[in-house]
Formats: C-alpha cells, sequence, structure tokens
C-alpha cells in the first residue's frame, strides 16, 4: 500500500470542472453507500464467492467495471475509499505509510488486483469520513431529499461495479454452458474443505429442504427416483428439454424458458416459480428444480426460493445449498440477479416492519449485459 495513498485535496482537484474521467469505487456497505457517498461513485458489491475466485485469480477484476470486459485499462485512475481509512501505526499520524488495513478486505483485493491487472489505482487516505468533513459539497446524501442536511440531493442511482457491471461474453451452447460450470466448478468456493471427486458426487437430485430437490435433466428423467422421492411436481428451467411424464397425469410440471447465457434475465420468472414450488410444499409433494446439469439455472431459481421463504441473505442461501451440493455454479448474470432479489426483499421487509418507504431507499438497478442502459427490477 506504500505510495499509493492520494490525499482529500487530491481529489477535490481531480473533481474540480472540467469533469474528469476518474473512476470513483466505494468499498463500503451497500447500506452506508446509499446514504452517503463521494458525487459520482460508484457502489462495489463483490459479495464472499465472488471475492475468493478474484483472491484465486479465477475471475478478473476487469470484467467486473463498467465498460467491454475485453478493452484495455483507462489511462484515467480509479480510486477507491472506505469509511474510515485503514488503521494508524502508532506515532506516525499523518504518514500515509501509517494506514493498514485487513489484508483480506475488499479494498485491498481491488486494489491489488487492479494493480496487477495494468491500472493507475490509489486509495482516498482517511476514507470518506474525513472526505465529508472536508468537502461536504461535493458529497451525496440519499437523505437530503427528507430535510436537515446540507449534502447535494442524490440525482438518480447509479449502477454497482461487480455484480451489477458484470457480463461473460459467451455465445456458448447450454450444453457447453452448464457442462464447463460442471466440471470445473466442484468445491471452487469451499473454503477450508475439499471437496468430494466428481465421480462421488450424488447422481440423483439433492434434497435442499424437506420436500424441495435440486438436480439435473438426467434426474429428471429417472422416474424410479421420482417415484422413490415422492416427487410429483417438476420445475423445468430450460427452453428446450422435454417435460418426459406430462402426459401420464402424474406430474405437475412448469417450464421456465431460460437459457445459461449472460443474456439472459432469470429474476422476471422467480415470483411464478416460488409460487410453484409452494404449491408443491402445500401438497406434501416433493418437487424438483432441475436445469441441464444442475449447476447454474435451477441453483439460481433454488437459492431465491431459499432467500424469500427463509429471509435469508445472498450469501447464506447460496452456502446452504453449496453445502448440499458442492459443484454449484450459477453464472454471474444470475448470480447478480440474485443480488438485486436480495435488495428488493430487504426493502420489502423494511416496509413491512413501517421502517421506510420508497421514497427515502433508492431502488436496485442491473446493468443489462446488452447495451448501457439499466432496467429497474420491480421489488414487489
Amino acid at each position: 500500500m506504500e505510495g499509493l495513498g492520494r490525499s482529500c485535496l487530491w481529489l477535490r482537484r481531480e473533481l474540480a470542472p472540467p469533469r474528469p474521467r476518474l473512476l470513483l469505487l466505494d468499498c463500503r456497505s451497500r447500506e452506508l453507500y446509499e446514504s452517503a457517498r463521494i458525487g459520482g461513485a460508484l457502489s462495489v458489491a463483490l459479495p464472499t464467492l465472488l471475492l475468493r475466485r478474484l483472491r484465486r485469480g479465477s475471475l478478473s477484476v476487469r470484467a467486473l467495471l463498467p465498460g467491454p470486459p475485453l478493452q484495455p485499462p483507462p489511462p484515467a485512475p480509479v480510486l477507491l475509499y472506505d469509511q474510515g481509512g485503514g488503521r494508524r501505526r502508532r506515532g506516525e499520524a499523518e504518514a500515509e505509510e501509517a494506514e493498514e488495513w485487513e489484508a483480506d478486505s475488499v479494498l485491498v483485493t481491488l486494489l491489488q488486483k487492479l494493480r496487477e491487472e495494468g491500472y493507475l489505482a490509489y486509495y482516498l487516505q482517511g476514507g470518506f469520513s474525513r472526505f465529508q468533513a472536508e468537502c461536504p459539497h461535493l458529497c451525496e446524501t440519499s437523505l437530503s431529499s427528507c430535510g436537515g442536511s446540507s449534502l447535494v440531493p442524490v440525482p438518480s442511482p447509479v449502477p454497482v461495479v461487480g455484480l451489477g457491471s458484470l457480463c461473460l461474453a459467451s455465445d456458448c451452447s447450454d450444453a457447453d454452458a452448464e457442462a464447463d460450470r460442471d466440471s470445473m466448478s466442484c468445491g471452487l468456493d469451499s473454503e477450508g474443505t475439499t471437496p468430494p471427486p466428481m465421480g462421488l458426487l450424488p447422481s440423483f437430485p439433492v434434497q435442499i429442504l424437506p420436500n424441495l430437490y435440486l438436480g439435473s435433466a438426467q434426474d429428471s428423467a429417472n422416474l424410479e427416483s421420482l417415484a422413490k422421492l415422492g416427487i410429483r411436481y417438476i420445475l423445468n428451467v430450460t427452453p428446450n428439454l422435454p417435460n418426459l411424464f406430462e402426459k401420464n397425469g402424474d406430474f405437475h410440471y412448469k417450464q421456465i424458458p431460460i437459457s445459461d447465457h449472460w443474456s439472459q434475465n432469470l429474476s422476471q420468472f422467480f415470483p411464478e416459480a416460488i409460487t410453484f414450488i409452494d404449491e408443491a410444499l402445500s401438497q406434501n409433494c416433493g418437487v424438483l428444480v432441475h436445469c441441464l446439469a444442475g449447476v447454474s439455472r435451477s441453483v439460481t431459481v433454488t437459492v431465491a426460493y431459499l432467500m424469500q421463504k427463509l429471509h435469508l441473505s445472498l450469501n447464506d442461501a447460496y452456502d446452504l445449498v453449496k453445502r448440499k451440493k458442492s459443484n454449484i455454479s450459477p453464472n454471474f448474470n444470475f448470480m447478480g440477479q440474485l443480488l438485486d432479489f436480495e435488495s428488493s426483499l430487504r426493502l420489502e421487509e423494511r416496509r413491512m416492519r413501517g421502517q421506510g418507504s420508497a421514497a427515502s431507499d433508492p431502488p436496485s438497478f442491473f446493468t443489462t449485459p446488452t447495451s448501457d442502459g439499466v432496467f429497474e427490477l420491480d421489488p414487489t
């Protein structure tokens, strides 16, 4: 970190007209970012599972930033900040080298990876707290519209960095996409544990909750296994796999026509998928959620169900499924949609408790993979 700190005065000069091409990354929590931030900063949204991949080097930090993921680093600098800067060493209160962070912090991880990939990346000395105290006119707040604040109101929410801006340039088929992740993902996100060899992974549906099973196309075609587990409802998360036993009248099917591709919006089907699963469980019947390989689309739907019904965070719901089925690996676009789904659930919970309103919380946005625009996810 030595020599990479930039002062509040430096940032104030950089933000002076004409507007520079400085990229500001806010490494604090989403709640702190929504409350107040430096004008023009982008929120960094990196769940634990993405941070692990980033630290291992299996994910390029360039793919997390706005713009095409394969473009070279821009000449303009990138400045990262947290709430209060690093801890101070005794006797070196004013030296930038005195600031220290935890080695596994979001700021340190991003700063190191950005420098490794050729970016002119720096951190803000003293963090947001010092900059807000010295330059309040260059900060934005979501609370100013409620009165009592001298900070500038937020004109409109901006896309988050990380899951919100991530897109994978892939034109492969469903079979190729899921098969590649199935073969590569076994245990990739497990910490401190050794995953089972691929040959020892169960070939039958995995029980996530009582009567809720996660599996593959092969599982959906195994009539003996379906009967043994009491599965009578089958959620088919593919556009082209047939519902094999639909005509015999013993099974209830629902098909979600989504390919395993970064351009697909799976989140629009979350409500009807959750309703279908609830219907099965209310009848005390087993329900199988499957896609082709059982590692991406069906996992995304299952995690969304757990988040809503068990009131779990994205990380907790993902880890619950991961413990049951170690080779899961939703594509990053679907993970971004789950992050937005988490935000909408959090907003709805605040509404139900009477602790907030739609006017006081900026909506969540997700950058579309096919354009520079954004669409707003329905929080209801």
